[in-house]
């Protein structure tokens, strides 16, 4: 194994860890205090950010740990959280690796664009597909507060990553 490979490894794995991190953090022990009996997600902007530094392919295989972990506690989903995110972090990756910088305004850009899209799929196949009266009022007074409280944790997963990036990187100058 070279030690390109040993180093590679070492941050998959600790992307690994921030993943299980934010989701006990979302799930398990919630950490951060309710508003207004809202939670902030969590797994999306750690998805998002890792297929931020990594591109497509790691993208999308964090979108999809985070989307089991986030399906195995979520009775009405069934795999739609997993796919999603594997989706979303795979274009997330490619849209960064072609057409735009890695820095904190795309991230905050990528980052609201994906829980927005979560969440008003998850509002139309979930909430309103199954006949539940008031979709669009559920939606303004859960939904939309859920993800500006997960909007402003964003920076948080950003430097996390980012840390871990740098420091797991493979640096190598031949003299």
């Amino acid at each position: 194994m070279t030690v390109q490979t040993k180093i590679k490894t070492k941050r998959y794995l600790v992307y690994a860890l921030i993943i299980f991190l934010a989701h006990i953090l979302q799930n398990i022990v919630p950490i951060f205090p309710e508003i207004a009996q809202v939670r902030p997600i969590l797994l999306i902007s750690v998805a998002v950010c890792i297929s931020m530094f990594e591109g497509e392919i790691v993208g999308a295989a964090a979108g999809l740990l985070a989307g089991v972990l986030w399906d195995t506690v979520t009775v009405t989903a069934d795999g739609y959280v997993a796919l999603y995110l594997m989706v979303a972090c795979a274009v997330c990756g490619v849209l960064l690796r072609i057409f735009m910088r890695n820095n904190i305004v795309t991230y905050f850009i990528m980052n609201s664009g994906i829980i927005l899209g979560y969440l008003v799929t998850y509002v139309v196949f979930f909430v309103s597909a199954r006949g539940i009266d008031g979709a669009g009022e559920i939606f303004l007074r859960y939904y939309i507060p859920m993800g500006l409280y997960s909007f402003i944790l964003t920076p948080l997963w950003y430097y996390l990553v980012r840390t871990v990036c740098r420091k797991f990187s493979f640096d190598y100058t031949e003299y």
